[in-house]
């Protein structure tokens, strides 16, 4: 009779004793987007848009456009990000759900080669980190590359901020690479 006391005691030790841990549950969910618009404004006050278009969102298919962007050499610009989702009608405005929201959300730009423009983002959340929807830069010399524009979602978990201006941290919402060319 002790002998079976002591197993029933060790059993519901073990069974009461093991602890399920919570699984990491994100706050929100990622941004459907088929249009992103960069808007380039030089010194002189002159603006340029280039688009990526995907109406079907299916990365199977090929993009309804996808211009390459042509920016003067020896120039400052500022750069701006426009966001939409055309999938349904009116379209909608996902810029601005990224502002409302800018402490989950990081803009990652990157130029090959580097040498050809720089790019910083002037605009930053609430903790200070860097949003990336508004941007200034330079161009260099005249040359080609490569822009690699990722959006990146970084929502809480389990109350808790995620985002830090680290690229890896999260799931992406937007990760293109334009042609660059600099004349």
């Amino acid at each position: 009779m002790k002998s079976n006391f002591v197993y029933v005691f060790f059993f519901t030790l073990v069974l009461f004793s093991c602890k399920k841990d919570p699984a990491v549950e994100p706050t929100d969910d990622n941004e459907l987007i088929t249009t992103v618009e960069l808007e380039f404004t030089n010194s002189k006050n002159v603006t340029k848009t280039f688009s990526f278009q995907d109406l079907d969102a299916n990365s199977i298919t090929p993009p309804d456009k996808f211009e390459s962007i042509v920016l003067d050499a020896n120039e400052n610009y500022d750069m701006e990000v426009k966001v939409y989702d055309e999938s349904r009608k009116p379209r909608v405005d996902v810029t601005e759900k990224i502002e409302e929201d800018a402490e989950a959300h990081l803009f990652v730009y990157k130029v090959t080669p580097a040498s050809l423009f720089s790019l910083k983002a002037k605009d930053k959340d609430k903790n200070n980190l860097p949003v990336g929807l508004k941007n200034t830069g330079k161009t260099q010399g005249k040359g080609v590359g490569k822009l690699h524009v990722i959006l990146k979602h970084q929502p809480p978990a389990n109350g808790k901020r995620t985002k830090n201006g680290d690229e890896e941290i999260g799931s992406t919402d937007i990760d293109l690479e334009f042609k660059l060319e600099i004349k």
